[in-house]
């Protein structure tokens, strides 16, 4: 059996329809989405759309939570410049107004966390950030016994977390701790610090084959003029902005 885990989407169909192609060719037999699925991209609607038809199922993202619940996100972090803070708002806002009260049931049906099996005795737990929040971070550097903490009371052959936009394979005990990356927003750090996003779909899949488990870390490139195409007829605020981090 193999279960292909997208996540951090963030309104970006270009992304996700290269991603979708790529897990089709490989064969999985299932799709699991671990939320951050609209907010802060170009094409929100179109992309819930697209997992609603798809019947994908969807962890509960912090971005998710906040957008069913038709609440502004907060754009706090270290960093970040006032004006930068000022043109996320902006896009958040847009956001939200274009989401109908469909989406955004839709959006709250997305579960917590999710337990997949692959038999009686290999499962995989599924969460955004940790399985006690979705605003959590688990990273290659976190600590063993934070990690500890944060999976406290759930048992798994791999616990599978996203929210950092960064791909991620570790051991913890008897169990491996995985981040498929980020499908609409793969960040990237340069030398000088700056984040930015490369046209690549990232992805994990998880194989089950007599017994064994297998990881597989993929990252699909797709067209960056069909995204630019994309960013410019979405109407959403400061479009150049927004496509200057790209490359």
């Amino acid at each position: 059996m193999r279960i292909a885990i997208i996540s951090d989407i963030h309104g970006n169909l270009v992304a996700l329809k290269a991603a979708l192609s790529d897990i089709k060719k490989r064969k999985a037999d299932r799709i699991v989405c671990l939320g951050d699925v609209a907010a802060t991209g170009p094409q929100p609607i179109e992309v819930i759309e697209h997992l609603r038809k798809m019947r994908c199922l969807c962890v509960m993202g912090n971005t998710d939570e906040t957008l069913a619940k038709g609440l502004p996100s907060k754009f706090a972090h270290a960093g970040i410049s006032e004006e930068d803070r000022e043109r996320l708002e902006a896009l958040d806002l847009w956001t939200r107004k274009k989401l109908t009260k469909s989406h955004r049931r839709y959006l709250s049906t997305f579960k917590p966390m999710l337990k997949v099996y692959f038999g009686p005795d290999q499962s995989l737990v599924c969460f955004h950030g940790s399985p006690s929040s979705n605003r959590d971070e688990i990273r290659s550097t976190t600590s063993n016994e934070e990690l500890a903490r944060r999976l406290e009371g759930h048992k798994a052959n791999v616990f599978v977390s996203g929210h950092t936009h960064i791909q991620m394979f570790r051991r913890f005990l008897s169990s491996l701790v995985i981040n498929p990356g980020s499908i609409g927003l793969p960040f990237r750090i340069e030398s000088s610090g700056r984040i930015r996003n490369s046209s690549t779909a990232e992805y994990a899949v998880v194989n089950s084959s007599d017994g064994a488990l297998s990881v597989e870390f993929v990252s699909v490139p797709y067209s960056l003029s069909e995204l630019r195409r994309a960013v410019r007829n979405s109407g959403m605020p400061d479009p150049d902005w927004w496509l200057s981090d790209w490359y």
